[in-house]
């Protein structure tokens, strides 16, 4: 299996961090992973919505930085926690809610530990690429701004 990825660091557009975020329905206590968390803006907004804890895997040095400066900032620097390991060894067992922004083939890399390792009830969501081998119990289109198209899928395990 793969150490790090070297797949490229994009904030995702606030927009459909909310719209993947409301896909997930967090409840109070939900445990929440962003798996490649890039400047925490999925997490600090997760916090906002509900009483969760986070954690964030994230290898990129320029995105930790960010992170960690953003959820300063936030004031949830007590619900949010940054790990710089590789997420591909990440325990996800606890886990009730899992954020990705990846490649398709780090998703395909990372489909079968979802599958092994979350546990039954789980939600994952996902946005502009699919999770290959799961089927989207939702799927929905984001016109952003620009004109650009945002696919989100939303899949339970």
């Amino acid at each position: 299996m793969k150490e790090r990825t070297n797949d490229p660091y994009f904030s995702t557009p606030q927009e459909v961090v909310l719209k993947k975020l409301e896909l997930l329905n967090l409840k109070d206590g939900d445990i929440v992973v962003d798996l490649g968390c890039g400047d925490a803006r999925n997490l600090i907004q997760a916090c906002a919505m509900a009483n969760v804890k986070c954690i964030g895997y994230e290898v990129n040095p320029k995105a930790i930085e960010d992170a960690r400066v953003n959820i300063e900032n936030s004031g949830f620097s007590n619900r949010i926690e940054i790990k710089t390991d590789d997420f591909y060894k990440a325990d996800i067992s606890e886990v009730d809610a899992v954020i990705l922004f990846l490649t398709r083939n780090a998703l395909g890399e990372i489909s079968l530990k979802l599958e092994n390792e979350l546990k039954k009830g789980a939600k994952i969501v996902t946005h502009q690429f699919d999770l290959p081998a799961w089927n989207a119990e939702k799927t929905i289109e984001i016109l952003q701004g620009n004109s650009a198209l945002e696919q989100v899928y939303l899949y339970q395990k």
